[in-house]
Parts: C-alpha cells; structure tokens; sequence
C-alpha cells in the first residue's frame, strides 16, 4: 500500500505569517510548526 502525498499552496495568511516571524527571528522550524507544516 502507498501513502499518497498531497500538497497545497501557502495561502497569503501564511505567507504573511511567515513573513513576521522571520522578521522577528524565528527559526525555519518554528515558523513551520506554527503553521503546522513542513520545514521543508
């Protein structure tokens, strides 16, 4: 049996949300786990 993947876009909340925290200086792994999503 294999695991299908699906991916999706980063709507413009996200990139937003991005965009602050890495201003802020949040870590790659942080913002990803904010937004519940994969570092890479």
């Amino acid at each position: 049996m294999s695991i299908s993947q699906t991916y999706q876009h980063l709507n413009a909340q996200e990139r937003a949300v991005i965009m602050l925290s890495h201003g802020a200086g949040s870590s790659v792994r942080a913002i990803a786990r904010t937004l519940a999503r994969s570092p890479s």
